[in-house]
């Protein structure tokens, strides 16, 4: 039988049907009812999450000019039967194996040298899913968004609490990064619902540059053990023991806060200038742009 349902996800970027010509024949009754629900269903709802797929996409990452030439390089060198799918699971299992690698930190430095290893695993799985799909496009915009951002989500969430129960960071200092990124993370996905734009970076700093700053920090420990900089930046020792790692995420939380507040008051006023208010009662005008659908894995960066 003729499928009566046309794939809604192939109208990218448009708020206007195929052309009637262009859909499926119907052979009985149940079938043109059926269709046509679909047809007044989808004309109704088209722009509001269905049809529309954002294409912006910011990554202005400091360590760009490097990871873009690398992520090539292997996407081109991968075998076929290596899948957006398999590597997002690579990336996860990655994250997993970092963790376990600071668990173990607890007991022995060592360890980092695990931890070290699954933040490379997690970041070739985590970048090359999107470059591998945009490579062969076999990109599956809505698919990939839910995968890839819940993913990072589990993923960034294993990494943070991992270092707070290790050798290198109260649990506390590690919440306050934890916190940092989900802040970020929540105020990107409400930009890419208002703006039809997806941030990865904000000035420069994003995933791998988190990733690279870890990793630093184990080698840094590796070779000189747990450093307590408390003793050098406040003599008197008011907070204790102050880690490397401590440090720096205090001062990315410190600095993430308030520029993350400034972004959200730049974009107020820019939106009440988009989007103006109207009298009470009056009526939207019918070809305002609704709010876009999400993009996912594969959106041209």
């Amino acid at each position: 039988m003729t499928p009566l349902l046309p794939d809604i996800l192939s109208i990218k970027r448009t708020r206007v049907l195929p052309p009637l010509r262009d859909q499926p024949r119907c052979f009985d009754k149940t079938s043109c009812l059926a269709h046509g629900f679909f047809v007044a269903f989808a004309s109704t709802n088209i722009g509001v999450g269905l049809a529309t797929v954002p294409t912006n996409r910011v990554n202005d990452s400091a360590l760009g000019v490097l990871e873009r030439p690398a992520l090539a390089w292997i996407a081109e060198r991968l075998p076929s039967r290596v899948t957006p799918d398999h590597l997002t699971v690579i990336g996860l299992s990655g994250a997993l194996v970092a963790a376990a690698g600071y668990i173990g930190s607890r007991w022995s430095l060592q360890w980092l040298w695990m931890a070290s290893a699954g933040l490379v695993v997690n970041w070739v799985g985590d970048s090359l899913d999107g470059t591998v799909a945009r490579l062969r496009k076999i990109e599956r915009p809505r698919y990939g968004f839910f995968v890839d951002h819940t993913s990072d989500l589990f993923a960034q969430a294993l990494i943070f609490l991992a270092l707070g129960v290790s050798a290198c960071a109260r649990f506390e200092v590690a919440c306050l990064g934890l916190i940092a990124f989900l802040m970020v993370f929540v105020y990107s996905l409400i930009c890419c619902e208002v703006r039809d734009t997806l941030r990865v970076t904000y000035f420069g700093f994003g995933p791998t540059e988190i990733r690279a700053l870890l990793i630093a920090g184990n080698l840094i420990t590796l070779r000189a053990g747990v450093l307590d900089v408390g003793q050098w930046l406040m003599p008197r020792g008011w907070f204790g023991p102050v880690t490397l790692y401590e440090l720096v995420i205090v001062v990315l939380f410190a600095v993430a806060l308030p520029a993350l507040a400034i972004l959200t008051l730049q974009e107020r006023v820019q939106l009440a200038h988009d989007d103006p208010a109207r009298p009470a009662g009056a009526v939207a005008p019918r070809n305002a742009a609704a709010p876009p659908s999400r993009a996912g894995r594969g959106l041209a960066p």
